[in-house]
């Protein structure tokens, strides 16, 4: 009996540290003893001339693609995984020795889209491409591997490629002055005050207001894309503008009366003005006027509760239409603009419409003592 009590106790300590050992032999990582990187595919060509794309369109540039990085672990001849592996396309200067590389994609997959307009405006920010002028390029994949592991292969090869980018056609949006702090309870702070363009034209990157302003309206100029942060077109000095998120740089306007005030943001300047407005005469309607609604009736326009010439609609065209505007539902008081001064332009005394081509819910200002119209459509 006692024999055999020792014979399972040396049984079960047998047991215990076969366990013990398959358990630590469990626990060892594999060794990496030997890594193939990555090998990027031939492009179909190696130059490309970029042309801009129509208005909210990227098109595809090129697709770029890889074989997978292999990894061999404990001296095994075939490779293994090893994850997670993420792959990054590198770009950079040719010859640079990818001393700046940008990243173009990262992913986990073997191969990355381009687009036309990301390519463009990586070459002229970050590698400082001029338009029209081609720039010699190449890429290349980094990839990171092994969990929790500083580990990276770069691929065996790189791709040369020779672009020209293009000039990007300024963008037209709208403009604002935004009021600054409470102007003796007129203008409420971040009030913003629609400014006018003379034309559609988006070379021109003049804005324009003519309105009045209070004593003491301090304010900076906000285009759309800011909308919702501090980063304003601010004075600089005497004649000049700065695009900046800052916490100084306002104008103030010392005097109560109408201002012209113009903005370049081309040349980075500015202008304000007095403007004469005691002559001019105060409509009590105003309204868009066309083909949409039979050349009468038409709707009527809210005006501004600070300036009794600034007025403003949201209104669905049902049909495309030529727009004019009208005073008083009078024909005396007419405005219209060139067909193609739109969605900005400048009307003038019984001119033609301009050409709303489009059906859709729109957004109209009109500031009747400068003929400057919007007829914006919303998206």
């Amino acid at each position: 009996m006692l024999i055999q009590m020792k014979l399972t106790r040396y049984i079960l300590m047998g047991m215990i540290l076969l366990a013990v050992f398959t358990s630590c032999k469990k626990d060892q990582s594999p060794v990496l003893t030997h890594s193939e990187p990555s090998v990027l595919d031939n492009l179909p060509s190696q130059n490309y001339v970029l042309a801009e794309p129509v208005e909210d369109t990227n098109p595809l540039l090129l697709t770029v693609t890889w074989t997978e990085t292999q990894f061999y672990l404990d001296g095994s001849t075939s490779p293994q995984p090893l994850g997670p592996v993420n792959y990054t396309l590198q770009i950079d200067k040719k010859g640079n020795a990818f001393a700046n590389p940008q990243v173009v994609a990262a992913t986990n997959g073997l191969s990355a889209n381009i687009f036309v307009s990301d390519m463009n405006l990586l070459l002229l920010q970050s590698f400082g491409a001029k338009p029209g002028e081609s720039i010699d390029m190449e890429m290349r994949i980094v990839a990171d591997y092994g969990k929790n592991l500083a580990r990276i292969a770069i691929s065996g090869n790189t791709l040369p490629l020779t672009i020209t980018p293009y000039a990007a056609t300024p963008k037209m949006q709208m403009m604002y002055l935004r009021i600054l702090g409470d102007t003796h309870g007129e203008y409420p702070s971040g009030t913003r005050l629609v400014m006018y363009r003379n034309s559609s034209n988006p070379n021109d990157e003049t804005y324009t207001f003519t309105g009045r302003l209070a004593a003491g309206t301090s304010f900076k100029f906000i285009p759309e894309e800011s909308l919702g942060t501090n980063k304003s077109y601010c004075r600089k000095d005497e004649s000049t503008l700065v695009y900046e998120d800052r916490a100084d740089g306002a104008f103030t306007n010392t005097n109560e009366g109408y201002v012209t005030i113009n903005v370049n943001l081309k040349d980075m300047t500015y202008s304000i003005a007095p403007f004469d407005a005691s002559s001019a005469r105060v409509y009590t309607t105003m309204g868009p006027i066309g083909g949409f609604c039979g050349w009468d009736n038409e709707p009527p326009m809210t005006v501004s509760s600070y300036d009794p010439h600034q007025w403003t609609l949201v209104y669905e065209f049902a049909v495309s239409t030529a727009c004019k505007f009208r005073g008083n539902r009078d024909w005396g008081n007419n405005w219209g603009g060139g067909a193609d001064d739109f969605p900005f332009g400048k009307g003038v005394f019984d001119g033609p419409g301009a050409n709303v081509a489009k059906p859709g819910k729109y957004r109209i200002h009109f500031n009747d003592l400068t003929g400057h119209y919007i007829i914006l459509l919303q998206k």
